[in-house]
């Protein structure tokens, strides 16, 4: 039977703050698009403190032009790789603290 994946919280906090960043968009910009009152949510989910629920992932995904999943970061690639993936290049853990 397969495994259930688990994900890194602060890890696909990261990611998602650095997607956000590469593309040039403000956290007020993700506040409106999601049509939120306040930029606490997005924040929130960039600080590693809960996950987006399922149809706010999705819609940050179609923000970002990506797949939903690479807005995440599987617990099991931290342990086996040693850094997070990025589009271009990597980054060490130890410069992700």
């Amino acid at each position: 039977m397969m495994e259930r994946p688990h994900f890194d919280l602060a890890a696909s906090g990261q990611r998602m703050r650095e997607i956000r960043r590469d593309r040039n968009i403000s956290v007020r910009q993700v506040m409106e698009y999601m049509g939120f009152e306040s930029t606490q949510a997005v924040y929130k989910w960039e600080a590693g403190k809960c996950f987006p629920q399922a149809d706010n992932l999705l819609a940050l995904a179609v923000l970002y032009h990506v797949n939903p999943m690479e807005l995440l970061v599987e617990e099991d690639s931290l342990s086996s790789s040693c850094c997070l993936r990025k589009r271009n290049g990597s980054l060490n853990l130890s410069d992700a603290a």
